[in-house]
């Protein structure tokens, strides 16, 4: 139920102008934008549809002050909101957003920070305030939703505090991809940022967060001069284990191949990083005709000449897309191992497109095995699962790289020292 609201107006500070978003169903098409109001009295989120977005999008700016009269108030739906109200706006044909000049009764946002240490305690699917040194940053990488079948750009942040503890932060979609890497350790603070308890603790950037990188408050300019002078240089308790955030993260721990030999892994996935070399490659059946269609990956059937038929998709088309499944054997100073590397990992471990490498196995049979024998002896940092699989009655420990990544020399080198302080210990 909505209630009209003619005769009222707010004067209120915008916390955070959210992206468009759009949708489409069966009662057809549309578009939305959200922004998150704050007063000296509370905070409520505004929504506009279709019309509105086109109207007011774009003379929105986040941290300005607004009168807004004419909105329509109706009970917030929580799944999508951690602001503390229990009703929303939402804005009509005749709804009047100007810009207030004087800005000065309008409190700024004001933010609640939890130690990162503190988050061992909170409840999972909480959302809390905190900010933190960007220790390290993952490079965006794209992941396919496994509900939907959707591609999605997520980064990782390391984020740590002054209480001597470091927690993931997973950035999605455009904030993902807008995040500036070109500061060296920036301050990040969030205000909503949810907490997960799957494999310790870890943070991500909902709907209802805001991201503010380098914010100008004395909280953040401690954090700066204490990370600068102490912090870098310490070692921190990683609140984020193996399989925060959703799988192996920038906190995976390093294991060698003996280590994970003798970790007894069961059905429960283990998820560790290791720096390795390809002593040999598995050419035969390292890539599969697959269906085109965007959202399906699965193998094709060839019909014909020039028709492939997906079963999955029970279509027939005219041609398909390969797909990579590269099995190697990784070795460390205690062993090896075999790995299979999907799509991502593959071709940037060769350097070139499942595409080319297809045109060179159809075309140029020299270029395709000099293409592969590139591979051997190369060495990288990759993150993997490892988990018990029975095939024909036989259980083996099945091992699949998650990402894979050039040797950050320094990285490493910090690890191995940290290693070494702690046998000292």
């Amino acid at each position: 139920k909505q209630w009209y609201q003619r005769r009222v107006r707010v004067k209120a500070r915008v916390m955070k102008k959210c992206d468009i978003r759009t949708w489409s169903n069966a009662r057809g098409e549309g578009k939305l934008f959200s922004m998150d109001l704050m007063d000296e009295s509370g905070e409520i989120r505004c929504t506009g549809f279709t019309e509105s977005v086109d109207k007011f999008y774009n003379m929105i700016e986040q941290d300005k002050v607004y009168f807004i009269s004419r909105c329509s108030l109706k009970t917030a739906n929580k799944a999508y909101s951690a602001l503390k109200n229990d009703y929303e706006m939402t804005i009509n044909n005749d709804t009047t957003i100007t810009l207030c000049d004087d800005a000065s009764s309008v409190p700024q946002v004001k933010l609640n920070y939890t130690n990162i240490c503190d988050l061992e305690s909170t409840a999972n699917g909480a959302f809390v305030d905190v900010i933190g040194v960007a220790s390290s940053i993952s490079e965006v990488q794209s992941i396919t939703a496994r509900a939907t079948g959707k591609q999605l750009m997520k980064r990782e942040v390391k984020l740590q505090d002054k209480s001597g503890a470091a927690v993931s932060l997973t950035l999605w979609g455009t904030e993902a991809e807008k995040f500036s890497t070109a500061s060296d350790a920036p301050i990040i603070s969030v205000k909503a940022a949810k907490v997960s308890d799957f494999g310790g603790r870890s943070l991500s950037v909902s709907f209802s967060s805001t991201l503010q990188i380098n914010p100008d408050n004395t909280v953040a300019h401690e954090l700066r001069g204490w990370y600068d002078t102490v912090g870098k240089d310490i070692s921190v308790k990683q609140m984020s284990s193996s399989q925060g955030g959703g799988g192996a993260n920038m906190d995976t721990p390093f294991k060698t191949f003996q280590e994970i030999k003798q970790a007894n892994v069961q059905d429960k996935p283990e998820y560790f990083a290791n720096t390795a070399t390809v002593v040999f490659v598995k050419k035969d059946n390292c890539m599969y005709q697959a269906c085109p269609s965007a959202d399906c990956n699965k193998k094709v059937i060839q019909e014909s000449g020039s028709e492939y038929r997906c079963e999955k998709c029970d279509k027939v088309y005219p041609d398909f897309k390969y797909r990579l499944m590269l099995t190697v054997k990784l070795s460390d100073f205690t062993g090896s191992d075999w790995v299979t590397c999907f799509q991502d990992s593959a071709e940037k471990m060769l350097g070139i497109t499942a595409a080319e490498l297809g045109n060179l196995k159809d075309n140029d049979e020299a270029g395709f095995d000099k293409a592969m024998n590139k591979l051997n002896f190369a060495t990288n940092t990759f993150k993997v699962r490892a988990k018990m699989d029975t095939y024909m009655d036989e259980t083996r420990l099945k091992c699949t790289a998650l990402s894979v990544d050039t040797v950050d020399c320094v990285s490493q080198s910090k690890r191995l020292l940290e290693e070494i302080r702690s046998l000292e210990a």
